[in-house]
C-alpha cells in the first residue's frame, strides 16, 4: 500500500469514529499526527498529504470538516449557529467574509503600501500561532501579542527586519 492510501485509510477510520474524543484539541493536528505516527513521516510530510488526500477526494474532505466542526463547534457549544446551517449557507458566509477581507486588505495597500499589508498579515498569523498553540481566543492572543511588542523592542526589530 502506498503512503498516500494509508493516509486515505487513516483520515476516514478517524472521521468515522463515533464520538469524537472531546480531549482531542484540534481535530486537524489530532489526524495530521495520527498520519505522522502510523506513516512514520515528518510533520511538513504528513501535513502536504493530509492536504493533497482531501482536496482530491471530496466526500472525504466533506466528513472531514463535519468531523472538525463537530469537534470544534457542537461539542464545544461554540459557533452554533454556524455549525447547524446547511453546507451552502456555510460556504456563502465564509466566502462573504473571505471577499471582505480581502477587499479591505486591497483598500490597505491602496492607502498605506504594501508594508503596512504585509505587517498586518505577518501580526495576523502570529496572533493566530498563538491562539492555537497555547488554545486561547483570537481576540486575547491578539491583545497578548501587541502587549509583547510594546514591551520587548527586540520582537518589533524582528518584524521589520523581516518586513524590509
Amino acid at each position: 500500500m502506498d503512503v498516500k492510501s494509508k493516509v486515505r485509510d487513516i483520515i476516514a477510520r478517524e472521521v468515522g469514529i463515533k464520538g469524537i474524543d472531546a480531549k482531542v484539541e484540534c481535530f486537524a493536528c489530532h489526524v495530521m499526527y495520527t498520519v505522522m505516527r502510523e506513516c512514520n513521516i515528518d510533520e511538513a510530510t504528513a501535513a502536504d498529504l493530509l492536504s493533497q488526500v482531501l482536496s482530491e477526494d471530496s466526500a472525504l474532505n466533506e466528513r472531514f470538516i463535519q468531523a472538525m466542526e463537530y469537534l470544534h463547534l457542537y461539542s464545544r457549544a461554540r459557533a452554533l449557529w454556524f455549525y447547524n446551517k446547511d453546507r451552502v449557507e456555510k460556504d456563502a458566509y465564509l466566502t462573504m467574509h473571505v471577499r471582505n477581507a480581502i477587499a479591505e486588505i486591497e483598500h490597505e495597500a491602496r492607502e498605506y503600501g504594501s508594508d503596512a499589508v504585509l505587517r498586518r498579515l505577518l501580526l495576523s498569523y502570529l496572533s493566530t500561532y498563538i491562539a492555537q498553540v497555547i488554545g486561547m481566543d483570537l481576540h486575547a492572543s491578539t491583545e497578548e501579542l501587541y502587549y509583547l511588542l510594546r514591551k520587548k523592542g527586540e520582537l518589533e526589530e524582528e518584524i521589520k527586519k523581516i518586513i524590509r
